[in-house]
């Protein structure tokens, strides 16, 4: 391999990288609540691979249709939803990746504006496709969690 074509290679892989760190920060603000109105749904499936996969610990949806879906039925109780994206670690594999990030969240209801923390450890796998790098994979680990918010979901987390 040329230093030229060396360069290229690291110019690519820098790219990928950024690439995926931008799909995680669009994740977190698609999946933000503000003001009682939760992101577009839609462009959140868009996110993942047509067949990706997401397990928010409350069921795996597969496909975009079914994400939509679950984002949707996700979504209602709150006020206020914020996601943190915390020290990704990202490894490329050529057309594929795996990475993995910390996640911390504040959520809010009316009868409760005091923030529900949540904190979560995310596994990724990522595909590169014809439209860029998408999610293949997400599934969702969680390492605290508020007993309001295990409340608020307790029919969907038995």
């Amino acid at each position: 391999m040329s230093e030229l074509q060396a360069m290229q290679a690291q110019l690519q892989q820098l790219q990928d990288l950024e690439e995926i760190r931008s799909l995680r920060h669009r994740y977190a603000y698609l999946a933000n609540i503000v003001d009682g109105q939760p992101g577009d749904p839609e462009e959140f499936a868009r996110l993942f691979a047509e067949d990706g996969t997401l397990d928010l610990g409350m069921g795996l949806a597969t496909g975009r249709a079914e994400i939509v879906a679950m984002m949707k039925s996700a979504t209602t109780q709150w006020v206020c939803a914020m996601h943190y994206m915390l020290n990704p670690v990202i490894e490329l594999q050529g057309q594929v990746a795996k990475g993995k990030v910390s996640g911390l969240f504040a959520f809010t209801t009316r009868s409760n504006p005091s923030p529900i923390w949540l904190s979560n450890i995310y596994s990724d796998s990522y595909v590169r496709t014809g439209e860029g790098w998408k999610f293949q994979s997400v599934a969702i680990k969680t390492t605290f969690v508020d007993p309001a918010f295990q409340r608020a979901y307790a029919e969907l987390l038995k």
